[in-house]
């Protein structure tokens, strides 16, 4: 070969010219091999999270063949291994069908047709990958120039590639969710940008006259041709693309990638220019200087470089990637705030409105858990909602089976279609999320136990990127801390006020019995002394109502007292055969039964205060189901609700009746104190019983429906 075409083709001439060729030619070579190392690792640990999904099985064949083409071309480039291009050519053969599989499994969803032209491409790549071997080691091998078979090959290859672009091109035209429609469209632009490279460099490949006698200083530059190996680069970003996609369903921002791809590219030509400025001082009159010039402009170039790369991305994301960049500023904003957040309300604008306000998110919510009610409740919003969000959100199934990592929509949508067998646990996150207006919903953890959660809407029905979805992880992980703080110290608070209450009324109490008592022996003087009838009746109304009062004191200093439990071994069975004897003994007319699940456990509490609670609870009962009605008792194994309870085992007792019901208003304020629906009541029997229940870690709760009947269920830990 002469220099003169060389040139004309552009690359590098055979006469050695000190040095620059070899590192090109080990750039090559290098490029290539990592390339194939990196498919490599796509074949063999996508596959991995689920060998069933035939997405992950087709990705797997395309990685290899991917792997096996870059590999074989690699070792080409070395002098003396000219067979390795039967490697890559056969390989290559068969990326078409092995691209085209891809495109169908992972972008073609349910019961659409799939590209007939998938089934041809599979039948015709085998024949052509054995034709080319044959006929170009029989009859082309020794030829320097791009034989017959080689040109059939490439056109085939190009070709066949093609059909997925267009494929791609269809599906993103046909496609009407819109984060599926930007996944389409990065994945169009990298296999045009993989196959345009690849196809430039293969057009002056053709040109190349090759020689079997090059040095490896030589070869890897002229079989390469002038155009820098960008194929095999594009080539790997969009594998990584795809694996991403199929292994999580995120959508990855391509803009992120670009900013990160662009604030290196500055940095190396800063460390260039610097390095080459530096290194003219090498041949002055004074080389030991200028070594030490070099050394130092390297080394302040590594000490400046952390904080100039994040200067550097954070420019080249603004300019390529607005969208994502500014959830990215909201982000740093928010987690700069939460440093001087010291109350709820101050946690709710520094969370929210910086988001909202930064156009990148339509609402957001949070949730926080209300141990009144036994599920999240919807604690605020912000920004602008399609419908009103769900005002609560029940532990099942929302939270029961929940890992790590937040719930992202399109990714649980992603499941359903590809597995079908999990659609119970899928299909009602879907809705909860659905009703709570969430493309993703975040949750504040402490431990393993979710205290709430953050909702977030996206402003351009995208979906959030994989990189989005971490830094508000990041940032919701931080905000649980200071929420469990703040709240601790609420809870802190409320003991105090109550010790203070308990105080005051121990004081209040005393002072009001001494009275009382004096009324009472004064009433029941006169009643034995009484000389009319109505002046019997009046009496007696007196001293009724002295002990009426007399009983709400005593509750009161029960509520307020320090509480204390004496813990025994007792059945489940016998607290509640204890209750029934004292029910029958009263007289009642109230039908009572009692049903007892088997192998239920002894549980460890303080049997009083637990008969305390049943009959209290069976009373209420007898009052509203009537002379006529039914109450029933029920014992079996279940496990607490309360989040911070982590499903323990616990022992459950249930109290139903079949009365009127409690209407929906009444029934969150039921255990607040005070507060009751019959005119004598105290309203601190259900405030007391729930305050026995949670001193022996257990729970109180109730479920009714008006017409039908209330349930109260008592459970109490294992």
């Amino acid at each position: 070969m002469t220099e003169e075409l060389l040139i004309c083709i552009g690359a590098i001439p055979i006469k050695d010219r000190g040095g620059p060729p070899e590192y090109a030619a080990g750039v090559n070579i290098l490029l290539y091999a990592l390339a194939a190392v990196l498919s490599g690792v796509f074949a063999i640990r996508v596959p991995l999270g689920d060998r069933r999904d035939p997405a992950r099985r087709a990705f797997a064949a395309l990685a290899t063949t991917v792997c096996l083409s870059y590999a074989g071309f690699a070792l080409y480039l070395l002098p003396g291994l000219g067979w390795f291009k039967y490697v890559n050519g056969g390989a290559a053969a068969f990326l078409p069908p092995a691209l085209l599989a891809v495109v169908e499994t992972c972008f073609v969803q349910g019961n659409r047709p799939r590209d007939r032209r998938l089934a041809q491409l599979t039948v015709m790549s085998p024949p052509i990958a054995v034709g080319f071997i044959l006929t170009d080691a029989l009859y082309f091998y020794t030829q320097p120039r791009a034989s017959i078979p080689e040109v059939v090959l490439t056109v085939y290859v190009f070709g066949g590639v093609l059909v997925s672009v267009h494929r791609l091109w269809q599906l993103q035209r046909a496609s009407l969710d819109p984060a599926e429609r930007t996944r389409l469209r990065y994945t169009l632009g990298l296999a045009a940008a993989s196959i345009g490279f690849s196809a430039l460099e293969a057009l002056i490949r053709a040109f190349v006259i090759e020689s079997s006698d090059l040095p490896i200083s030589v070869r890897a530059v002229v079989v390469q041709g002038a155009f820098p190996p960008l194929g095999s680069v594009f080539t790997s970003f969009l594998l990584y693309f795809l694996a991403q996609i199929i292994t999580s369903w995120r959508l990855l921002d391509m803009g992120v990638l670009l900013a990160r791809l662009a604030a290196v590219v500055g940095a190396a030509f800063l460390l260039v220019g610097i390095d080459v400025f530096a290194a003219g001082m090498l041949f002055g009159d004074y080389p030991v200087h200028g070594f030490f010039q070099v050394f130092m402009a390297s080394a302040m170039f590594l000490l400046a470089y952390e904080p100039l790369s994040k200067q550097l991305e954070t420019w080249a994301g603004h300019a390529l990637n607005s969208r994502g960049q500014r959830l990215t500023d909201a982000l740093a904003t928010a987690d700069r705030g939460l440093a001087r957040v010291i109350s709820m309300e101050g946690l709710r604008e520094v969370l929210m409105n910086g988001m909202v306000g930064s156009g990148r998110v339509r609402a957001a919510g949070v949730y926080l858990w209300d141990s009144e009610r036994r599920a999240y409740r919807l604690d605020s919003e912000r920004g602008q909602h399609e419908v009103p969000p769900a005002l609560q959100v029940a532990r099942q199934p929302f939270v029961d089976g929940f890992a790590d990592g937040p719930f992202v929509r399109v990714e649980h949508q992603h499941m359903l279609r590809t597995h079908a067998e999990r659609s119970e646990t899928l299909e009602p996150r879907l809705r909860t999320m659905s009703a709570m207006n969430a493309d993703v919903v975040v949750p504040f953890r402490s431990g393993d136990v979710v205290l709430g959660w953050l909702s977030l809407r996206d402003a351009d029905d995208e979906g959030f990127t994989e990189a989005e979805v971490a830094g508000l992880a990041k940032v919701v992980d931080r905000a649980s801390v200071i929420l469990e703080n703040l709240r601790g110290f609420e809870q802190l608070k409320e003991e105090h006020r109550l010790a203070a209450l308990g105080t005051m009324a121990a004081g209040l109490a005393h002072e009001i019995r001494n009275p009382l008592a004096g009324i009472r022996g004064a009433a029941q003087y006169l009643q034995g002394g009484a000389r009319e009838a109505d002046d019997a009746e009046m009496v007696k109304v007196i001293i009724d109502e002295v002990d009426r009062l007399s009983s709400v004191v005593s509750q009161f200093l029960d509520y307020s007292r320090p509480l204390t439990v004496d813990r025994a071994k007792v059945t489940a069975e016998s607290l509640v055969a204890q209750v029934l004897a004292l029910l029958r003994a009263q007289g009642t007319d109230t039908q009572l039964t009692a049903e007892h699940a088997p192998d239920v456990p002894e549980i460890d509490v303080d049997p009083g205060k637990i008969a305390q609670v049943l009959l209290n609870l069976a009373q209420n009962a007898i009052t509203a189901a009537g002379p006529t009605g039914q109450v029933n008792f029920a014992t079996r194994l279940g496990r607490l609700r309360d989040p911070k309870a982590r499903q323990a085992v616990a022992v459950e007792f249930a109290v139903g009746d079949n009365g009127g019901g409690i209407s929906p208003s009444d029934l969150d304020k039921l255990f607040v104190p005070f507060y009751t629906t019959r005119h004598e009541g105290t309203g601190l029997g259900l405030a007391i019983s729930r305050r026995i229940a949670m001193a022996h870690g257990g729970e109180l709760d109730v479920r009714s429906t008006v017409g039908v009947g209330s349930v109260f269920t008592l459970r109490v830990p294992v």
